[in-house]
């Protein structure tokens, strides 16, 4: 990566730390739920799909709040979602 694109990276985290923070936690409480229910595959299935629809959103207000929301924003995060989902259906 070059340092301009880590010194954007750097500057939307300190200038948006709320956000991130609470994305970080969310992400944390969902791993600390796969682990806890690491037998019950479709329980799993269920707490990613909350956390890819969580995700989706947190990005959705992240970039109206930024001022920066496209469609192809929208998009982007929503393709990822269902690719880890899908992802972790092959894998759980």
């Amino acid at each position: 990566m070059s340092r301009k694109v880590i010194r954007s990276i750097s500057t939307d985290i300190h200038t948006n730390h709320f956000d991130y923070t609470f994305l970080a936690l969310f992400a944390g409480l969902t791993l600390v739920a796969l682990f806890y229910f690491q037998n019950q595959k479709s329980l799993q299935l269920g707490i990613l799909s909350l956390f890819g629809i969580f995700y989706v959103l947190w990005g959705a207000i992240h970039h109206l709040k930024d001022r920066s929301f496209h469609l192809k924003v929208l998009l982007e995060y929503i393709l990822i979602s269902v690719a880890i989902l899908l992802l972790a259906q092959n894998l759980l």
